[in-house]
């Protein structure tokens, strides 16, 4: 894929810088940081809410090698990262992350060169089968389990392609592979999830938070790992679920296997 970067790249609102500004990142610019003031005019938890998806991550890296013995993981838009190689477990022998934001394959590529067995690959979610025979994920070992995270990324595909990337992992993932999503939802905050896709409509974003029954609809062909189904990220794994008060996640997390359809 073309690594050059699009014309006006840096003058323009970026998701991945957008959310690397509200986790307290530097790899952002003045469009950012502004857009990201009307973000948080609309909705001040979200600072909170992206924090919350981001430590979720090495959580679940934790969960899927120690619970499931999984050491090859795929993170699908996996975005800015402020030290990638801290959060991955040493039982993890090869990661994979893989974005089409060029900004961010490039700066993947700077903090991930100093881990053995993590790589980066540009590549679009809207053409699965390309992305798939891509050399890094080529070399991944398909005769054992696979780990996939797609973690904040769904919101940001329509219902058609987030359908599609769905169902093209569950028949290619082998028996035995998990996959961990986190979701945006309208549920929790209705109103100030509006206003928020308004204002990335207005930047020429396409963002689409999905409330319990739709994100349930998106993973009927998959199993849920846990009784219940979707439960908020800021209650995942926790003995003792945050209050609402206290829950500024305003997002799903699930853990599914490609397995029976959910009844």
């Amino acid at each position: 894929m073309n690594s050059a970067l699009p014309e006006g790249y840096f003058k323009r609102p970026n998701v991945a810088r957008v959310q690397d500004h509200l986790d307290g990142g530097t790899d952002n610019y003045a469009p950012d940081r502004d857009f990201a003031r009307d973000l948080v005019a609309a909705a001040p938890w979200l600072p909170g809410s992206v924090r919350i998806n981001r430590a979720h991550g090495p959580r679940v890296l934790n969960c899927l090698t120690r619970e499931y013995s999984i050491d090859q993981v795929i993170d699908l838009g996996c975005g800015l990262s402020h030290d990638n190689n801290r959060d991955v477990p040493d039982e993890v022998r090869r990661m994979v992350y893989v974005d089409s934001d060029p900004g961010v394959d490039a700066h993947a590529r700077m903090v991930l060169a100093e881990r053995h067995g993590t790589v980066s690959l540009r590549a679009d979610l809207e053409d699965m089968t390309v992305l798939l025979a891509a050399g890094p994920i080529a070399r991944i070992d398909r005769g054992r389990p696979i780990g996939v995270l797609l973690h904040d990324v769904l919101p940001w595909l329509g219902d058609d392609t987030a359908h599609t990337v769905l169902a093209v992992l569950r028949s290619w993932l082998p028996a035995g592979s998990v996959l961990s999503v986190t979701h945006a939802t309208t549920d929790m905050a209705p109103e100030a999830m509006a206003a928020l896709t308004r204002l990335y409509e207005a930047a020429g974003i396409g963002f689409l938070p999905r409330s319990g029954p739709q994100i349930r609809d998106l993973l009927r062909s998959w199993t849920p790992l846990a009784a219940g189904g979707p439960v908020a990220t800021a209650s995942w794994r926790r003995s003792t679920p945050l209050h609402p008060r206290f829950d500024h996640s305003h997002a799903y997390a699930i853990l599914a296997s490609p397995g029976d359809r959910i009844s």
